[in-house]
Formats: structure tokens, C-alpha cells, sequence
């Protein structure tokens, strides 16, 4: 990515020297309050001709719309699902430092880790907070006391190197504890060889779907567009270069052109179909593997998300993190052939995981009984029919490989690093020769947000319920649910005040009903993927 993109110039734009002042975006006090809402207006969108065009509305192209649009460029974002509603959903909510690169002393991804974390702990004050890990240590590789000492003290000065902010949030420093210390804070923890346990501090995404409306939002406030339910059908070319995207309306389905000579591809685990008819397949950009995260009913183990694997085997390192009164599990990784584009876990694979972390870690005893949430989707493989997920992201340019000038696929790997790869992806563009504007934080609290804290479904949120409709692109009523609100977690109290979702998105009669339906299809589906259809996008 040294090199810059075979693209066209943008709006006639130099790429002469920039600016180093930083320019802002006049808001108020509260952000949410002046950010332009989101707008499903095709008609209106298709009548402007962009610089850039992204297809894709998770994190990686969220971020991509964002840092373009900071630099000056008009850019429209079109997503085929809703935004956010596929791999950046079903992630685990954690924000890696990269402190195992340690292990492959991989320094320069540690530093953009904790660069790129910190830059999430600023921008999302409300919505992050630290993370205490712990490991036991039984005296293998970095599982022992003294290599995870000297891990600890290699990564502290590194992080040293990525000032921090007056004020900013910081984390604490990790340290090593006696057997004793792991098992008062794991009271099951097998003591058979326990040496001690290392202690490290990560950063937890309280509501990552808020992340993302924030991005577009202030996307759109400094001139662009985003359209979720907007299917990117084909790239449109003339002799040999980008002119835009031909999509259609999901909802209404009439099909639109937009215009624009740059189209930056971040569709997941589609990126390399929306590619196909104009530009020779690259393997290397997305080669798929299926991934899953249990939410459990079941009360955390310990305070501290544990780093689990079974004892005596080369097997997976497992995370078991506090999740409320719940616990989250994962990753289970699982290959799959190329064409492939199952999402969804079979139950046995499900089972699987359960009795591989159930040996992992004495004291969960869980089954199938206890899944309240499957979080399943695709990732990139680190190469055909593996269970390991790529740790490198891809950036093609497919003039490079004979396909049309303006055509780039980015892939990402790690939702802590979406940003940092966009800005290098950004920077390879022609664009003007002004300095970013300057980053518009989000002051929303996890408190603030339905099926948080305190805001539990009912009469006294409804004019907050709506407010969300009428600024966030909600098209149905399981967009509001899943990707707006935390309501998902509580399905029984979402059924039972269905009137504050119906009024909120003015529903009535039968089309109350057909989504009230949809709504019990949409949980059956998150605790048992493999029993329903049409599960992810």
C-alpha cells in the first residue's frame, strides 16, 4: 500500500500538499442533535454525481465514508442489507490492543492496535469501557510468568510511543498475579501446574451498533449519503474506467444509477462477487471461513474475561467474557470450500464448541439450552480450507490485474483496525489539498440507548423510539431491534410492548402484525440459526 491507487482525480481536485490545520464541523454541544439524520432518498441521490462511490455499510465501509468524507470528497455508501448487519453485528464487542503479536513480535500492528483502540476509547466515550483479561499461566511459551512479565514491560514502552490526549481515558496497566490471586478470581480454575496469571486490559464495545450510525451520520453531515437495502447489482464502466454502480432499491425495487469514477469495494464476504463481470477474481481478497460467538445465560466465571484452552492440547485459545449476567463465548472457527456462503452454524458445530470450552473451563457446564444468542458470519481465512482467520488486511487495485481504472477492494481483518485501514486506503486517492476535518465525537451513554441500563421498552422512551425511525434509516422493525437499540436482549419485553415499536415506526393493522411476526422469527433466529432460513444478509 506504498503506492498511489491508478485512480482518476476527483471533482477536478489537485493532490498537491495539504494543510496541517485541522478544519471542524460545526456542531453543538451534543452531536446527535445537529448531525443530519440518514435519508432513504433514492431519487435525490441518484441526481449527484459523487467522487467516490462505497459499497459495503459495516464497519469497513462506514469508516471508509467517514475518512473520505473528512478529507473533502462527496461520497455516496450503499449497502444491500442494513447497515452494519452482517460480520461487523456478530463480532465479539472487544477492541484488541494487539498484545498477542507479542508472540510473533508483529510491533508495528501492536502500535496501530492500541493506536486505533484508543482513537475508539475517544471517539465513543460513552459507549467503551476497559476490559480486564486474564490468562492462566501453566508455564508454556508466553503462558509463562516471567516471558508474560517481559511481554508486559515490551509492551508498555511500545505503547508509550502513541502519545495520549489531556484528559483521555487510560487504561490500566497489566501485571502478573500468584496461583492463588487467579483462583480467588476464578474459583474453578484447574490448579494442576497453574504458575500464575497474567493480567492485560482490552476495550469493550458496549453497543458497536451505535458506532456506526454515528459514522454515517456525521458522514452525512459533511455531504454525503449512505442507502442501506440498496443492492449494488454491477459496476458500471466505459472504456476501461469506473462511471458508477447500477443498485436497486430492496424495498421498492426500482433499479438507479450513481455516478461516480471511484468505487472503493468493502463488501465482507461478498467483496469478490460484486467484482465479478468487470475485473479478473482475486482469491486473495476474501477467502471464506465460517466463525460464530455464543451469547449464555449463564453468570460469568470471573470478573475478568478469561483466555481459556484445554489443558495438555495444542488447542484454540477461547475468550470467556462477562456480558451482564451473561457470558459470551467464542471464537469457534470453522473451514469452509470457497463457494461456500453458509453463515449459519449447523447444531452440531454448535455442540462442538460448547463441550470444547465446557473441558476449556471447569465451573461453565453449559448446553444448548443456555444459547440465548448465535453471533455467526464469515471471515477471511488466512488461506484455503483453514480454521485460522487472516491477520492481514488485502487492498486491490483491479487496474492492476487488467479490471477497470477506479476499481479498489479493501478487506479488513479486525474491527479495532477498520479505521486505520481506511485512511490508508483514502490516502491513496487524488483528493484536495486540505487537512482533514477534525474527528466529531459521539456523546451518547450506553445508558441513553433502549435495551441498555435503565432504558428497558416503554411508554416513557416512545418519543425517543421514534426519533430513532425518523433519523436512522429504520425499514423494518427488526433493523430497530437489532442494529438501532440494545431491544434484542429482551425479547419477551419487546413482544409485550409491541405497541411502542408499532407507533414508533407508525405501523398499523396487518403490517403490525406481519412484523410483530418477523420479530419472533428474528429471535427464534438468534438463539437457533440452524432451525430457521434466511438467516444473516
Amino acid at each position: 500500500m506504498s503506492h498511489r491507487a491508478s485512480v482518476p482525480s476527483v471533482s477536478g481536485r489537485s493532490s498537491g500538499p495539504r494543510n496541517s490545520t485541522p478544519r471542524k464541523l460545526s456542531v453543538t454541544a451534543n452531536p446527535a442533535d445537529t448531525l443530519a439524520p440518514l435519508s432513504r432518498d433514492f431519487d435525490q441521490f441518484s441526481s449527484v454525481h459523487y467522487d467516490v462511490i462505497v459499497i459495503g455499510g459495516g464497519i469497513q465501509g462506514s469508516c471508509l465514508l467517514y475518512e473520505a468524507a473528512k478529507r473533502g470528497l462527496r461520497c455516496l455508501l450503499v449497502e444491500r442489507g442494513d447497515f452494519g448487519g452482517a460480520t461487523s453485528w456478530n463480532s465479539m464487542r472487544i477492541l484488541h490492543g494487539g498484545f498477542r503479536y507479542l508472540q510473533s513480535m508483529d510491533l508495528p500492528r501492536l502500535v496501530d492496535s492500541v493506536r486505533e483502540r484508543r482513537w475508539f476509547m475517544r471517539m465513543f466515550p460513552g459507549l467503551v469501557e476497559p476490559l480486564q483479561c486474564l490468562m492462566p499461566l501453566y508455564g508454556q511459551g508466553l503462558k509463562r510468568p516471567g516471558a508474560f512479565k517481559a511481554a508486559l514491560r515490551i509492551n508498555r514502552e511500545l505503547t508509550k510511543l502513541e502519545g495520549r490526549l489531556p484528559g483521555e481515558a487510560k487504561l490500566p496497566p497489566g501485571h502478573v498475579i500468584t496461583p492463588s490471586d487467579v483462583a480467588q478470581d476464578w474459583p474453578q480454575v484447574p490448579t494442576v501446574g497453574l504458575r500464575g496469571g497474567g493480567i492485560w486490559y482490552d476495550a469493550r464495545m458496549l453497543s458497536p451498533e451505535r458506532f456506526i450510525v454515528h459514522l454515517l451520520r456525521v458522514a452525512q453531515s459533511m455531504g454525503c449519503a449512505s442507502l442501506n437495502y440498496c443492492s449494488a447489482d454491477a459496476i458500471e464502466t466505459v472504456e476501461g474506467s469506473v462511471v458508477g454502480v447500477r443498485c436497486k432499491d430492496v424495498v421498492s425495487e426500482k433499479e438507479y444509477i450513481f455516478h461516480a469514477p471511484i468505487v472503493l469495494n468493502a463488501a465482507g464476504p461478498w467483496c469478490r462477487e460484486i467484482c465479478s463481470g468487470v475485473a479478473v477474481d482475486r482469491p486473495e481478497l476474501f477467502t471464506p471461513m465460517r466463525a460464530f460467538n455464543l451469547v449464555l445465560d449463564r453468570a460469568p466465571l470471573s470478573e475478568s474475561a478469561i483466555a481459556v484452552s484445554a489443558q495438555g492440547a495444542e488447542s484454540q485459545t477461547y475468550f470467556l467474557v462477562p456480558y451482564g449476567e451473561r457470558t459470551i463465548a467464542g471464537t469457534a472457527q470453522i473451514p469452509c470450500d470457497a463457494d461456500d456462503h453458509t453463515e449459519v452454524p449447523a447444531q452440531q458445530e454448535v455442540e462442538q464448541f460448547l463441550n470444547q470450552i465446557n473441558e476449556a473451563a471447569p465451573g461453565l457446564d453449559v448446553s444448548p439450552v443456555d444459547v440465548t444468542c448465535v453471533w455467526n458470519g464469515q471471515v477471511s481465512a488466512c488461506y484455503a480450507g483453514a480454521d485460522v482467520a487472516s491477520d492481514k488486511p488485502v487492498v486491490i487495485d483491479h487496474t492492476e490485474y487488467g479490471g477497470p481504472t477506479g476499481l479498489i477492494s479493501v478487506s479488513g481483518v479486525k474491527y479495532t483496525t477498520a479505521r486505520r485501514l481506511a485512511q490508508r486506503v483514502v490516502g491513496l486517492l487524488p483528493g484536495p489539498p486540505v487537512a482533514p476535518l477534525e474527528d466529531v465525537r459521539c456523546d451518547e451513554r450506553i445508558s441513553d440507548i433502549p435495551g441498555y441500563g435503565e432504558q428497558t421498552l416503554g411508554a416513557d422512551i416512545a418519543d425517543l423510539m421514534q426519533r430513532i425511525v425518523e433519523n436512522e434509516a429504520v425499514v423494518s422493525a427488526d433493523d430497530l431491534i437489532l442494529r438501532r437499540t440494545g431491544l434484542w436482549q429482551d425479547p419477551a419485553s419487546v413482544l409485550e410492548n409491541w405497541d411502542v415499536i408499532a407507533n414508533a415506526m407508525s405501523l398499523a393493522g396487518d403490517e403490525a402484525l406481519q412484523q410483530r411476526e418477523s420479530a419472533e422469527e428474528l429471535f427464534n433466529r438468534l438463539r437457533e440459526p440452524w432451525n430457521t432460513h434466511g438467516a444473516g444478509n
